[in-house]
């Protein structure tokens, strides 16, 4: 088990800064979360990342028998049925395995996740890789065929969390068609579309000051944000609510009513993320700066089945913002609006 003493010269430096001697391959999200799960240990006790550290100081890792250069982010088991399960996907991790690549993603990890049993757990919805939340897992096909009469019924309803860019101060349905097929961004016409399980709603839930809240990110997280040219001053915590759900339906409705997605630039946000900075110095984020932003899917209902997940940046926010997101994803599911 690889370990380091803290030098005279690392005196008063935060813990994950310190542990890049112990795995230089690991970016410092990568060693916030060892320390966020409790894997990191400061003298034989669990340390946290922002612990300054003292001379003298032994670092080691947990023993849990895993290489934490090899493992990705964290995974959740959230709920389980007889024949529905729901992940927790953390952002930075792929849902489905990429065509003639061998890297990570919730798909490798389900037989781990999931053993299987008579029949192999598969996937039912597909999150973006800087989205975090819920994703739905059929353990045979009665679990399968459940997912599919609820969407196909308009009888789910999918929740999010969202950081928008700009403040929006009344609630918005948007109804736009989508262009999806061969772009890399989605296109929204001006024609509605006639299906509800199409329709994306969008709701302030508060509004918060974009530079203080690039600055809280930005200490708890590690990664630079600035505001490109003109940038809007005020960040929207928004409610978001679909039920069936198409490729970049959320980001791309978002941009077209004028607020998208903090940080998204392929669907024009002006404040972007695209470095880390530590040591004093800047160095590259694990997203590009067109794929760095806060969507989390928070609540997923069927009938008979109801599993929630608050998202990890949610604490960060603090108190009025805190409190209207979780009683979003509390709040009792009515039935969409036709």
């Amino acid at each position: 088990m690889p370990e380091c003493v803290v030098s005279p010269e690392e005196g008063g430096r935060r813990l994950d800064h310190v542990l890049a001697r112990l795995f230089p391959a690991l970016g410092l999200r990568g060693r916030r979360r060892l320390c966020g799960e409790g894997q990191v240990l400061v003298n034989g006790r669990p340390g946290h990342g922002a612990y300054k550290v003292r001379p003298g100081d032994v670092l080691c890792l947990a023993e849990t028998g895993g290489d934490p250069e090899a493992s990705g982010p964290s995974v959740r088991l959230v709920g389980r049925s007889a024949h529905l399960a729901a992940l927790d996907k953390p952002a930075g991790l792929h849902t489905e395995a990429l065509a003639g690549k061998t890297g990570d993603s919730l798909q490798v990890r389900l037989d781990e996740l999931l053993p299987r049993g008579k029949e192999r757990p598969r996937l039912l919805n597909r999150l973006d890789f800087p989205t975090s939340g819920l994703v739905a897992v059929a353990l045979d096909e009665e679990g399968a065929e459940r997912w599919r009469r609820a969407q196909e019924g308009g009888l789910m309803e999918k929740r999010y969390l969202a950081l928008l860019e700009g403040e929006l101060t009344e609630e918005r349905l948007m109804r736009q068609r989508l262009v999806l097929k061969g772009r890399e961004r989605v296109l929204v016409e001006l024609a509605d579309h006639a299906d509800f399980r199409r329709h994306t709603l969008l709701r302030p839930l508060a509004a918060l000051d974009a530079r203080e809240l690039a600055d809280i990110l930005e200490a708890a997280e590690g990664r630079v944000w600035r505001g490109a040219g003109p940038a809007p001053q005020r960040v929207t915590l928004a409610a978001c609510r679909i039920v069936k759900g198409a490729r970049h339906q959320i980001r791309a409705h978002a941009a077209a009513a004028g607020f998208p997605l903090w940080g998204d630039r392929r669907y024009g946000a002006a404040w972007l993320c695209g470095l880390e900075r530590e040591n004093g110095g800047e160095r590259a984020a694990p997203y590009a700066e067109n794929e760095c932003f806060y969507l989390h899917h928070g609540c997923l209902s069927l009938p008979g089945w109801t599993v929630r997940s608050a998202p990890r940046w949610l604490d960060l926010l603090g108190g009025v913002a805190r409190a209207a997101g979780l009683a979003w994803l509390e709040e009792r599911a009515p039935a969409p609006a036709k």
